[in-house]
């Protein structure tokens, strides 16, 4: 039998309140409907209990959204569709470009490359979540931070996956240049750059995210580094 497993956790913002919302809706109508005449009428109660079917159904496959890898291969979980993809098909799993209907969201998620079809985006999406109650019912929006270790975990779960003399060395989840050092020689030691604002560290990495999607080359990516680090 094979076994999948999620090989990363989600924490309760990432996870999502919708689904409580709409239990609590369903049952707060109930309370109300029940106050209001001392009893449910035939009609009212098969609405509630088809409100809170549904609610339901769409909880537990809410809850199953994601990445999920086994030995056979890995798979992505959307709300309405399930993609599984062998290891052997697997070309690389990698960043890229949020899109509905070929629409970008500007923001990134986590796709899987194939040898045999197109790539398949997964729910898993980077963003800055400043808000607890976000609506995001078809996807995993996640902080920056969480999103690249769980990408760097589906990437070493691929990695393993092939034959060890097609393995080679791990692959760091950020390929780009480190946004301190990047085209600049070492500083003497005595040399202290004042910490970037929190401003500067978004516009990095929004900056380091086009350059790893192959938007920016390194001289682009470089010369604008530098200005956003306000050097000479």
């Amino acid at each position: 039998m094979t076994v999948w497993r999620r090989p990363y956790a989600l924490d309760l913002t990432t996870s999502g309140f919708m689904v409580v919302a709409g239990l609590a809706v369903g049952f707060f109508v109930l309370i109300v409907f029940g106050f209001r005449s001392g009893r449910l009428l035939e009609g009212e109660a098969v609405v509630l209990g088809v409100w809170n079917a549904g609610v339901l159904a769409v909880a537990v496959r809410r809850a199953m959204l994601g990445v999920w890898v086994s030995p056979v291969g890995v798979r992505a979980r959307s709300l309405l569709r399930t993609t599984t993809v062998p290891w052997a098909s697997v070309v690389e799993i990698h960043s890229g470009t949020a899109s509905i209907a070929g629409l970008d969201m500007g923001r990134d998620a986590i796709v899987i490359e194939r040898i045999d079809g197109e790539p398949v985006q997964t729910p898993i999406q980077s963003g800055a979540i400043v808000r607890p109650f976000r609506l995001e019912l078809t996807r995993l929006v996640t902080w920056p931070e969480h999103y690249d270790e769980i990408l760097a975990n589906l990437r070493e779960c691929h990695r393993n996956a092939r034959p060890a003399e097609q393995r080679g060395p791990a692959r760091p989840a950020s390929p780009a240049p480190d946004p301190v050092r990047a085209g600049r020689p070492d500083q003497p030691e005595q040399v202290r750059r004042p910490a970037p604002s929190a401003a500067q560290r978004r516009d990095i990495h929004a900056l380091t995210r086009q350059y790893e999607r192959g938007v920016l080359t390194d001289a682009e990516y470089a010369a604008e580094l530098a200005r956003l680090r306000g050097d000479g």
